[in-house]
Parts: structure tokens; C-alpha cells; sequence
């Protein structure tokens, strides 16, 4: 049945009660003794720990790129890979560039015998802006260490009979990021570039990784109270995933609502994950304004408008029904400038309207935003007090 040798149609049938064992057929080790991999990125973050997960592995020759040579304690940590009894060639350039691929598959197969049978394409480069503001040269500054770094070592090893080629990718391309646009463009190039490739007979794998916690440039969603990836989890995973033949998989840390926006849950791709959810869909800006303004100027206004607030800032920081007070600073809950564009970005979608880049940050508590916005739409939050005529003396 799997080479299609067979006629007509195939029954199968499973009984209702039992158990069976599943095994992984026998294949092409995830690492091979003595063999030779590449690593692009792999002097920092990601890339150095993939490295030494490799060497533990039982990799002969790591070929590790990177754009700038490696510091004291990168020099200690490859020392220590050597004397363990893995050969380190350290290859610097730029992997976009046409000549740095080439170079390190030269230098991986450069004795004659080891051979090369797998590259970890690690390098990323961030530069962040909104899509209405990225200019040619961010794009490419991002574009051309993922895309076309990517494109080039595929060139370079054609001809090579690799066990796999992996490329981390990132939830940005899954889910989206905000001001992250040319980066979750890059990404998602890549997550077809493995299909690509796959469907080729060349097995390649796209990580959509989350954030690390211990390492990478993603370790800030730590200090904010999000779950992250240890290093030991994500190698774990990479290992799980290479093994089982993996396309493209997004590895993600923690509960999935944590990440999946609100809005994208009843999604088929994403509704599995949530199920049960009961998250209500966005509400429409002509909505929520209309019920603000059948409601009478005073508390029961500007709680409202508060608990519609907390509820955009609930999903932006991924938190949970946890409750807000409306005078916590937002700068205290770990609001950013990508996550202060996030909301404003949101706030001007679900009420119509069009806010300063800084509005947020002119309005650093839940209270102030509500004043804010209701100035902004002509809404009074406090009722007019009446006056009585003076009476004469």
C-alpha cells in the first residue's frame, strides 16, 4: 500500500476494544556517528545549543557560520566540545551572500570521508517595524539571512545525501507578531521551502519554535511571565521531531489559548487546540460604541469601556480572566512599544477610529486609556452636574 503497488481498494479495520503498540520503522538515525552538519547561527542563541545537542548526539565535524567570530565564552564552550571529541570548524560570512554556503559545505567534506548529512539553519536577523513603515532595506535585512541564506545552502549541498535539513522557523509565520511583519514573511518562506523540498524527496523540517526561556533572542518573554521553551524541552523536541520525519510542526510552550489570538480560534487550524474555548468573536467597533452610548455618562459607562480595554489587554499580554485594576501602570504588567502597537492597532480596528503612534504610551493606565478614548469619540464618562439658579439675597 505505501509504494502503491497494490489493486483496487484497501479495508482496514479497527476493533473497538484492545491495545496495540505503535513502532517507528527502522530508518536513518536522527544523528549519525562520526558525520559532519552545519549549523548557520551557530556561534549564539539557538544555533550554539543545537550545536552541543549535536556534538552530545554523537556528531564527528560541526561546521558552525556565523557573521562574527566567537567571544570568550563561545571560545570555551567550543574548546570544550573538541576536547569532548568533536571536530569544530568555525566558517564566518554572511550565509545570504552566494559564496558562504558553498564554503561551508567545502569545509565540511573537505578530508574526502566524513560525510555531510544534515544542516541546521539557524540565522535570523530582526528588524522590526509595522508593514506600513518597513522600508526595502529592513526587508532584506531580514530576508536575506532566513530566505535566502536558506535557498543558497540548498544549492551548496545538492549532490549531498543528507539524512535531513532543518530550518528553524517561528511562531511568527503560525500566528503572527506584531510589528514583525518581514520577519513572519521570512518564516513563513521557509515553512513552504520545507514542503518544497519534502515533496522532492529531500526531507526537510520547519520548526515553528516558540519562545526559549534560557537562551536565543526571545528570552524576554520570561521576565514578562509567559511559559518559554527550556533548552533542554526544545532540543528534545527537535530530536522527537527529526526522528518522526517531520514537515513542519510549531512547538509552543504552555496552554495553546496563551498564544492563539482570540480571534483566530474558531479557525479549523486552531480550533482543535481550544476546544471548548468560548472565547466570543471580536466585536464590531459600530457595536461596542453603540452600546457605550446607550449607556448613561457615569459608572456604568466608563466600566464598560474599562472592561472592554482590559479585555484587548488581556489578549495582547496573553494573560488569562485575571482581573485588572484600572490605575495599574501598563508599564508594570511588561507592555513594550510592539506591545503598545499591538493594542493601539486593535483598539483603532475595534472602535473605528485612528490613534497617534503614542497614544498608548500618553495613557499608561487602564483609567487613563478609557479617559483617553472617550475624549477621542465624544463620549462624556461623567455625568454633567446640575446647577441651581442663585437664589436672590
Amino acid at each position: 500500500m505505501a509504494g502503491a503497488r497494490h489493486i483496487g481498494k484497501l479495508v482496514l479495520t479497527i476493533p473497538q476494544e484492545g491495545e496495540a503498540e505503535a513502532v517507528l520503522p527502522d530508518g536513518p538515525l536522527t544523528v549519525r556517528k562520526g558525520a559532519a552538519y552545519i549549523v548557520t547561527g551557530g556561534l549564539r542563541g539557538l544555533g550554539l545549543a543545537t550545536a552541543r545537542w549535536l556534538a552530545r548526539q554523537g556528531a564527528g565535524h560541526l561546521v558552525l557560520n556565523g557573521r562574527t567570530g566567537p567571544d570568550g565564552a563561545v571560545a570555551r564552550t567550543l574548546g570544550e566540545l573538541t576536547a569532548a571529541g568533536t571536530r569544530i570548524s568555525v566558517v564566518l560570512g554572511d550565509i545570504g551572500r552566494p559564496d558562504t554556503a558553498a564554503r561551508l559545505v567545502s569545509a565540511a567534506t573537505a578530508d574526502g570521508r566524513t560525510p555531510l548529512r544534515g544542516v541546521v539553519h539557524c540565522a535570523m536577523v530582526l528588524d522590526d517595524a509595522v508593514v506600513a513603515t518597513i522600508r526595502d532595506d529592513q526587508l532584506g535585512r531580514v530576508w536575506g539571512p532566513k530566505a535566502t541564506g536558506a535557498w543558497r545552502l540548498h544549492q551548496a549541498t545538492e549532490g549531498h545525501r543528507l539524512d535531513w535539513f532543518t530550518v528553524y522557523s517561528s511562531m511568527a509565520s503560525l500566528l503572527g507578531n506584531p510589528g514583525q511583519g518581514a520577519y513572519a514573511a521570512a518564516n513563513a518562506w521557509l515553512d513552504d521551502f520545507a514542503a518544497w523540498r519534502s515533496a522532492r524527496g529531500l526531507p526537510t523540517l520547519a520548526v515553528n519554535w516558540g519562545p526559549w526561556g534560557e537562551t536565543g533572542v526571545a528570552t524576554g518573554f520570561a521576565d514578562r511571565g509567559y511559559r518559554t521553551l527550556t533548552t533542554e524541552e526544545g532540543l528534545r523536541a527537535l530530536g522527537v521531531l527529526l526522528a518522526h520525519r517531520r514537515v513542519r510542526t510549531g512547538v509552543l510552550p504552555g496552554e495553546p489559548a496563551t498564544w492563539i489570538p482570540a480571534a483566530a480560534r474558531h479557525l479549523s487550524l486552531f480550533a482543535p487546540l481550544t476546544p471548548g474555548d468560548g472565547t466570543p468573536a471580536a466585536t464590531g467597533g459600530d457595536d461596542i460604541r453603540a452600546r457605550l452610548a446607550a449607556l448613561p455618562a457615569g459608572p456604568a459607562r466608563r466600566t464598560a469601556l474599562e472592561s472592554y480595554l482590559a479585555e484587548h489587554i488581556r489578549t495582547v499580554l496573553r494573560l488569562s480572566s485575571s482581573t485588572l485594576d484600572p490605575q495599574t501602570p501598563l508599564g508594570s504588567l511588561g507592555f513594550d512599544s510592539l506591545l503598545a502597537m499591538e493594542l493601539r492597532v486593535r483598539l483603532e480596528t475595534g472602535l473605528n477610529i485612528k490613534l497617534a503612534s503614542n497614544f498608548v504610551w500618553q495613557h499608561p493606565t487602564v483609567a487613563a486609556l478609557a479617559a483617553g478614548l472617550a475624549e477621542h469619540m465624544g463620549l462624556e464618562l461623567t455625568p454633567h452636574q446640575a446647577t441651581s439658579p442663585a437664589t436672590p439675597g
